[in-house]
């Protein structure tokens, strides 16, 4: 659970990664989210073992939409193709986002999502999800050691 400040009160959020927009003024804004544990937990299907992120989001409010820049730093644990031990793969990744506001139900494309004017809370979590997804190489084995050698599991090869 996290509080954030909205005018004078603060605001009890059991999700962690949602945003409280209507009370922002107009203007630059930023918000700082760790993923960890219980985030790949929850998503199965990045077959993360676990692993520790860092996303800063830099979101620009203006009267008629939303601009968020986000950027996912840190690493994640992920099962090596080659021999089938878990590493620490380093993910860094940068995506833009523009969040407009409909009273009619839109698709959302790459980089566009559409909400309720009336909407209050921008929830990010299935967001962070994509942005994670995509920035997982097709391939995944082990770096290399410094003297060269490969750094997978030699009993296993």
């Amino acid at each position: 659970m996290h509080d954030f400040l909205i005018g004078d009160f603060y605001l009890k959020i059991e999700n962690q990664y949602i945003i409280p927009f209507k009370g922002l003024k107009e203007g630059i804004h930023e918000f700082s989210f760790d993923i960890s544990g219980l985030f790949f937990e929850e998503y199965e299907k990045l077959d993360v073992h676990g692993g520790s992120l860092t996303v800063l989001v830099v979101l620009r409010k203006n009267s008629n939409f939303l601009e968020l820049d986000t950027e996912i730093n840190g690493e994640i644990e992920v099962q090596c193709d080659r021999c089938l031990d878990y590493f620490s793969l380093p993910d860094k990744n940068n995506s833009h986002l523009i969040v407009r506001y409909s009273e009619t139900e839109k698709d959302a494309d790459d980089e566009v999502i559409y909400i309720h004017p009336e909407e209050n809370l921008l929830d990010l979590k299935h967001y962070f999800y994509e942005c994670i997804f995509l920035s997982i190489p097709i391939r995944k084995v082990h770096p290399d050691n410094v003297d060269g050698t490969p750094g997978c599991n030699m009993e296993m090869l």
